[in-house]
């Protein structure tokens, strides 16, 4: 089994990593090779309108921005319970307990806020709750940071001698472009879903979610592959900044999105394996990657990445699961 740490996809040849002679890029031979299968049903991605009043305003917070997100991701998160929100956050134990008690319903099921106009109308919640929170937020990881990651985090393995070019089932992604095992990203996609799961539905989640952060992988790997047409793709476009999705879809795991001047264009893979335009996306988005690919002119800081895992919402996995042929008419 080679293992590839990709500690350069920006030169040519061949890199040795861990005593084996890798391919610069085991993902180049993978780029028109179809999404990893999985059965899925077709799912709008079931945002709520964020809303956003004076206290979260008052420390700061812009809607719809990181901070927004951030402070979300914080006070939905189950892990931080009273006892985390008074040690690590400071909160005050009446705050900390206005929290832990909304996110169970009088029927005792879970709920998620879904927007800080809910949090700042709890009781005993104030502005000074917003500041402690947005602090803690940002020291503990629920924020994404600005800056980018060089693509070398990434560890896929490839059995040596298959007699064929390697298919994505012939690729093991054992860790992503975040340096995350593949573990560790699971969890963190499965503990940011902010509705209840049916449980027969665990096991197709599960899946989902391993099957999908592969291809996002992989596809993060080709859009930093010099030779790979979807390199040469993602740079055609000279957008100001380009964005992977990783979705909950089986049609379309993977949606780049290119931005210039406020406007956003969205591709997928289509049947020919290459990127195709595709109207706005309506699946939920289960991580996203900003990229950063190299110029060439002088003072370029070459390649880099940030991963990083929103919460995102499935409304359709609460019950019985009725799988439905995507793209059907």
């Amino acid at each position: 089994m080679l293992t590839c740490r990709l500690k350069s996809l920006r030169s040519a040849g061949f890199t040795r990593v861990m005593g084996a002679t890798c391919v610069r890029s085991v993902l180049c031979a993978l780029t028109l090779l179809g999404a990893v299968g999985c059965a899925s049903a077709s799912i709008d991605l079931g945002h709520a309108e964020s809303g956003l009043g004076e206290l979260p305003a008052a420390v700061g917070i812009a809607p719809g921005g990181l901070d927004e997100e951030g402070v979300l991701l914080l006070v939905n998160d189950f892990e931080a319970t009273t006892s985390v929100l008074t040690s690590r956050t400071q909160l005050t134990a009446e705050e900390a307990r206005s929290i832990a008690e909304f996110r169970i319903t009088a029927d005792g099921l879970s709920r998620w806020f879904s927007s800080l106009d809910e949090l700042g109308a709890l009781p005993n919640v104030t502005e000074e709750t917003f500041r402690r929170l947005l602090a803690d937020a940002n020291a503990s990881g629920y924020v994404e940071v600005p800056g980018f990651d060089p693509p070398s985090l990434a560890v896929i393995s490839i059995p040596p001698n298959l007699g064929h070019p390697p298919t994505s089932s012939d690729v093991t992604v054992e860790a992503g472009f975040d340096g995350k095992p593949v573990v560790e990203a699971a969890q963190l996609v499965r503990s940011r879903l902010t509705n209840t799961v049916y449980r027969e539905n665990e096991q197709f989640v599960a899946r989902t979610i391993a099957e999908n952060h592969k291809a996002f992988s992989l596809a993060v790997g080709n859009l930093f592959a010099a030779d790979s047409p979807h390199a040469r793709f993602a740079k055609s476009l000279q957008a100001e900044t380009l964005t992977l999705l990783g979705t909950m879809s089986v049609i379309h795991p993977t949606i780049l999105v290119a931005e210039t001047a406020g406007a956003k264009s969205y591709y997928a893979r289509g049947a020919s394996g290459g990127y195709e335009a595709i109207p706005v996306p309506k699946y939920p988005v289960m991580m996203r990657a900003k990229l950063r690919l190299e110029t060439g002119v002088e003072g370029d800081p070459g390649q880099g990445v940030r991963v990083f895992y929103p919460a995102w919402s499935a409304k359709v996995l609460r019950g019985p699961a009725v799988v439905i042929t995507e793209g059907g008419g």
